[in-house]
């Protein structure tokens, strides 16, 4: 198995300071642009104005036929990859996909970072085995297809300085993957197969398409060769789906419902509609108006294009530690997977092992033989854009108020030691979920917001359940540490909602904050 420590080379190290240095431009031009619609005066109608190309109205174009071994796609599961073991697991869970995750589930230290990596490296040649773990920890004969999610556009790399500037995220993270990884994969009958993150607009995807051609010219790789399947996690990506769908046509094989971050870009993109506040995270649930006319979409233009649907992540995980709560959990992701199989998803995403059969079951009790519905057409051929910007009704409660807190501080001060995602009262909680409680606790502050008991949410109100969920961490035995309390402070008790509270926090994991 490949150390971390080799993962760095004369060879690598110059194949991504070159992709830097060839879209360094790009990436910044694409961040100004983003921070520009964000801050127009029209909103989202400044996504609904942009121009669209003439070719793209016509009705019968579709997407390049997906390889063969991305035919099936009911299940897929996906995590981070640090830990070799954690990796096996999901390798050997009978999934048809499984998608190593650099980004939300992952804390980028620089030795999760080259974990990462190293681990990618062994799955691609199968040589990933923990030989102390005895046979449990070795690979199976069938292994799911392999996908890789690199981080955002909108983070740096501090460890990588190109000409005096912090690489972005993204370019370091693909660039390795695709040296280390590209050839081989091709050699062994497969392709390189990559999840997009965070996608906005157009302009992202062709800017990606560009840094996909790029490394196809370099490594020798026929034009076309990388995949790509899009995550739909923010609302101008749903105002402009078929721009995204259209100018990665000839690489895209699939839409995802990224449905935890879709509820923060939620409360991002209608952070200047006073009247736009949304209840308990608890009750944002997938079949609020607004979420269903979400999926209903991606679905119906996904289908209409000849691309796959691949349902979200549910949010509930089972325990063998306690069989009562484990089977509830079952019963909800079972239920879940079930409705995502009736609007018509093709497939599903699951964070533990012992979900991939439920979820398998779930969507074969619809499919009924099949291992796709590409047919399927939801109906309504326009999106209901009233729908889609009316938020989802719901109580809002002194519980919901102290879950938001307590997940913010537990998530980010495990972040901060190096742990991307934790388990929490029977969910899986990671920074898609922990961004979005601390973006709820904002938007209760800054609209005045009042509790269904009358309580309104104030700074005060706020600071006293900061204190009191911090008292019964320490009165746990799991103080979090001073950072934590102060970046979640820092999030909060502003006028204007901070893209992610996570960008601060890097500065803190990297030690450079001031």
């Amino acid at each position: 198995m490949t150390d971390r420590n080799n993962i760095i080379d004369p060879w690598s190290t110059g194949f991504v300071d070159d992709l830097v240095r060839e879209f360094f431009g790009d990436v910044t031009r694409l961040r100004l642009t983003r921070a520009s619609f964000r801050n127009d005066p029209r909103r989202l109608g400044v996504y609904l104005d942009m121009p669209s190309p003439a070719a793209m109205r016509d009705p019968l174009w579709r997407v390049r036929a997906v390889p063969r071994d991305l035919i099936d796609r009911r299940v897929e599961i996906t995590g981070p990859a640090v830990d070799p073991k954690m990796a096996i697991t999901a390798l050997n869970s009978g999934a048809q996909g499984y998608m190593v995750d650099a980004e939300d589930s992952m804390s980028p230290t620089w030795s999760n970072v080259l974990g990462t990596q190293a681990t990618l490296v062994g799955i691609v040649r199968r040589s990933l085995k923990v030989p102390e773990g005895g046979s449990k920890y070795f690979l199976s004969d069938r292994l799911p297809t392999l996908h890789f999610r690199p981080r955002g556009m909108h983070l740096d790399e501090a460890n990588w300085v190109v000409d005096g500037n912090l690489a972005p995220a993204a370019l370091v993270d693909i660039g390795l993957f695709m040296w280390l990884n590209a050839r081989e994969i091709m050699v062994r009958g497969s392709a390189p197969y990559v999840y997009l993150p965070k996608m906005e607009t157009e302009m992202d995807a062709w800017l990606w398409n560009r840094i996909f051609a790029w490394i196809e010219e370099r490594l020798g790789l026929q034009i076309g060769s990388i995949r790509c399947t899009v995550l739909v996690e923010t609302v101008p990506a749903v105002l402009r789906l078929e721009e995204i769908i259209w100018t990665l046509r000839d690489r895209l094989t699939g839409l995802n419902v990224g449905r935890w971050d879709y509820v923060l870009s939620l409360i991002r993109s209608m952070h200047l509609d006073g009247g736009y506040v949304l209840p308990d995270r608890s009750a944002v649930t997938m079949e609020s108006p607004a979420m269903v006319e979400y999926a209903r979409w991606v679905v119906r233009v996904a289908h209409r294009r000849g691309a796959y649907a691949i349902g979200g992540m549910a949010a509930d995980v089972p325990s063998r530690k306690d069989p009562v709560g484990s089977d509830v959990a079952m019963r909800s992701v079972v239920l879940d997977k079930q409705r995502e199989a009736l609007l018509g998803h093709d497939g599903t995403w699951v964070a533990h092992p012992d979900l991939v059969g439920p979820a398998m079951s779930a969507f074969d009790d619809v499919l009924r033989g099949q291992v796709e519905q590409r047919w399927n057409l939801p109906p309504g051929d326009r999106l209901d854009f009233s729908i889609l910007t009316t938020p989802p009704v719901g109580p809002r409660t002194m519980d919901g108020l102290r879950n938001a807190v307590a997940t913010t501080l537990v998530y980010m001060d495990a972040w901060l030691s190096g742990n991307g995602c934790v388990a929490m009262g029977g969910k899986m909680e990671d920074a898609a979920t922990a961004e979005i409680s601390r973006a709820l606790v904002w938007q209760w502050i800054s609209r005045g917001a009042s509790l269904d008991d009358g309580t309104m949410v104030t700074a005060t109100l706020v600071d006293g359940v900061i204190r009191g969920e911090v008292a019964a961490l320490v009165e746990a035995g799991a103080e979090p540490r001073r950072e934590v309390v102060e970046l979640l402070s820092q999030s909060i008790y502003v006028p204007r909602l901070p893209d992610h509270i996570l960008t601060a926090g890097y500065e803190v994991l990297m030690g450079t904050r001031k």
